[in-house]
């Protein structure tokens, strides 16, 4: 079974763009296992506290991980750099459409899903 870890931005996905990150996933990959870092966790709460759509997706998107049972992964780090300790450890994808992310998840040989054409997930891997 893949491991799958997604980014804040990636939580934002089904309120943003509609779309279903755990079918999309499982459209790509099959069956995953998809784990979500502390960092995200805590970014997403702190997006959650504020108003507008911004705050609105962030509360659909911890709602989803609660309802679905997505891995809640303990890391140290903050930020993107969370994202990346939890897909390295766990030699994971990455899904997220942070360009810098992307960046160095490629530079470290990790395969990235992202947004194509704002409705459905395509992955990059490495070759």
């Amino acid at each position: 079974m893949r491991n799958v870890v997604l980014d804040t931005n990636a939580l934002l996905f089904p309120y943003q763009l509609g779309i279903n990150i755990e079918k999309e996933i499982t459209r790509l990959l099959g069956i995953c296992r998809i784990m979500v870092p502390t960092s995200v966790i805590k970014e997403a709460e702190r997006l959650a506290a504020g108003d507008g759509s911004v705050s609105t997706a962030a509360k659909l998107g911890l709602s989803i991980v609660r309802k679905r049972d997505f891995q809640i992964i303990e890391t140290v780090y903050e930020g993107d750099d969370g994202v990346m300790d939890v897909a390295v450890k766990m030699n994971a994808a990455i899904v997220t459409n942070d360009k810098e992310l992307k960046k160095k998840a490629k530079e470290m040989g990790l395969p990235v899903i992202y947004v194509r054409g704002e409705s459905r997930l395509e992955i990059e891997e490495s070759l």
